[in-house]
Parts: structure tokens; C-alpha cells; sequence
């Protein structure tokens, strides 16, 4: 059975790179070159589009339960897509739990923001 890439990558350039799954996103191997879009897969089946924005950056957040019969193991929270504008950024905070997404509209003196590692962010247009 083919599972459905996490994201798919539209280049300036007309070619396209897909990513892995939550687990192994295959972020950071996407080529240095100017993305168009991104089309990335979410929870529930639908696919969320980000266009036009000049860097984008990914990362899932997990926690590890402590107790419990799932002591030990790592449970996916949430996925953040961020948009990058001038100085602005738009977050998309996606539950992996139940497929809602909050929008988070803010600007470079987010402490989020802030702290996000430089490597991953991967330029846009």
C-alpha cells in the first residue's frame, strides 16, 4: 500500500521533492532552491497549501509519556508549519491528535520564533 507523502515541494524551477512521514519528515533534505508551494498532508485527509511566502519552516513537536501502559514511548503532538513574510510569520499549529489547526499570526520577536534552529528554515520566493 502507498502512504501519501507528509509534503510535497513545488520548486521555481518546476521540479518537486516529496517528503517522508511525521516519524522521518525529510525535512532538512529538501534541495537549497526557491520553493513556489508546498502542499503538505494533514490528519484527517486534507492537505493544507502555503504559497508565496519567502521561507517556510517544519518541525514536529512530541512528548514521551511517563506513566501509564504507554510508559516510555513517544506520542506525536502537534506538527507547526511557519510561513515567513518580511517580518512577519504565520504558524500553523496542526493537533496530529485530532486534526484541528490553529493559526497563529506573529512577528521575529516571538520567543517560538526565536529559538527555531536556523538550518531549518528553507527559502521561498
Amino acid at each position: 500500500m502507498n502512504q501519501i507523502p507528509l509534503f510535497n515541494i513545488f520548486f521555481n524551477d518546476g521540479s518537486n521533492y516529496q517528503g517522508g512521514t511525521l516519524e522521518q519528515p525529510k525535512w532538512l533534505d529538501i534541495p537549497d532552491k526557491p520553493i513556489r508551494s508546498i502542499f503538505y498532508s494533514l490528519p484527517l485527509g486534507d492537505f493544507l497549501t502555503l504559497i508565496g511566502y519567502e521561507k517556510y519552516y517544519h518541525f514536529v513537536e512530541v512528548c514521551k509519556d511517563l506513566n501509564g501502559d504507554r510508559s516510555g514511548q513517544v506520542q506525536l503532538e502537534f506538527a507547526y508549519l511557519i510561513g515567513k513574510k518580511g517580518n512577519d510569520y504565520r504558524i500553523y499549529k496542526i493537533s496530529l491528535r485530532t486534526g484541528q489547526i490553529q493559526i497563529i499570526d506573529t512577528d521575529k520577536d516571538n520567543e517560538m520564533i526565536k529559538q527555531l534552529n536556523p538550518i531549518g528554515w528553507k527559502k521561498g520566493i
